[in-house]
């Protein structure tokens, strides 16, 4: 035992020490009250967020990330921006998504294009449920087949049947090969044992300018493009693609309620971040998104954008989703034996 300067005995400094951290250690050990998961981390965001889009402005994917973008900047009072990154049926922005540091601040939008039908199609630099931190779902997108104002082809019964009289004369257009509009008419061709030409575009209103203008004879694409020449009375809609009607054509038939059962090509679009962000951060981002997808301010918009608002839950249950839909349209990929053009 050493002795202080007044005299009074002393612990020597090595056993100071060994009492000292072994008291620090019981009190981290004993129970108390919860600490808020704001407090037990550092705060999150305390920077702007970049928000990748795998689309062109204007694109379903583009509307989507600028609204939760927007929703998100207010919730977390941090700008949240939005970077368009274009290319390769989408594959470009997604595989930055993939590689971007797992520190929450880069998220971006994935869609089933990008998750499910171009791995099935080309070789991507990541894997659809490795490469990801699922976050929560978005939106779905549903599928029209459309035709000119003008066309002699009235119902889907009608588009079948020219189609069977000449194999390979009739040819549809899409958004580009690997786009779920793509794989809309593959899935047409399948359940319908039809041969009809795939004439794909470098997007959306691309295919519908030749289609309008007759040079292709119908198209399959998003109801968000096609809502504008259909209100418009340039072109006819004959089905969609959804399980249950669309809210924004109410009087068009599903390709089910045209006598097709087995038809159903509904796109979806969700949020993600890179593989290996930390639980409790991957679940904190997950709640707020959720929270926003859940407003009415949110369904109002991706609905006035021809969508259908969708929200998933939790990371996990959109990561259970997710499973499900790659076996799915991969499935319809393969069936179809197409290719990325």
């Amino acid at each position: 035992m050493a002795r202080s300067r007044t005299g009074v005995p002393t612990m020597a400094a090595p056993t100071r020490r060994r009492r000292l951290l072994a008291g620090g250690a019981a009190l981290l050990a004993a129970p108390g009250p919860a600490i808020p998961l704001a407090r037990a981390q550092a705060a999150f965001p305390d920077r702007p967020v970049r928000m990748i889009v795998p689309a062109a402005a204007g694109a379903g994917q583009d509307i989507l990330g600028r609204v939760v973008a927007q929703r998100l900047s207010e919730l977390w009072g941090q700008p949240v921006v939005v970077e368009n990154r274009v290319g390769a049926a989408g594959t470009i922005g997604v595989e930055a998504i993939a590689k971007a540091p797992r520190d929450g601040y880069t998220l971006g939008v994935v869609n089933s294009s990008s998750l499910a039908i171009a791995p099935a199609l080309m070789a991507v630099g990541y894997d659809p449920l490795l490469s990801f931190q699922p976050l929560g779902l978005g939106a779905s997108n549903d599928c029209a087949l459309g035709v000119r104002a003008a066309s002699p082809l009235r119902d889907v019964a009608g588009v079948v049947a020219a189609a069977r009289a000449a194999p390979g004369r009739l040819t549809w257009s899409s958004a580009g090969s690997g786009s779920s509009t793509h794989m809309a008419g593959e899935l047409f061709g399948i359940v319908t044992g039809t041969d009809i030409v795939h004439v794909p575009y470098r997007g959306s209103p691309a295919a519908l300018t030749d289609t309008l203008g007759g040079q292709v004879d119908m198209t399959f694409s998003t109801i968000n493009t096609l809502l504008p020449a259909i209100r418009g009375g340039q072109l006819r809609a004959l089905a969609t693609t959804g399980q249950t009607r669309d809210p924004l054509l109410p009087d068009i038939p599903t390709f089910a309620e045209a006598g097709y059962p087995a038809y159903e090509a509904s796109g979806w679009l969700g949020f993600a971040g890179p593989a290996g962000l930390p639980p409790e951060l991957a679940a904190r981002i997950g709640a707020a998104i959720r929270q926003v997808t859940e407003t009415p301010e949110f369904r109002q918009a991706i609905l006035a954008a021809g969508m259908r608002p969708r929200s998933s839950g939790t990371p996990e249950e959109f990561r259970d989703f997710l499973r499900v839909e790659i076996g799915r349209w991969s499935g319809i990929a393969r069936r179809s034996g197409a290719r990325m053009d």
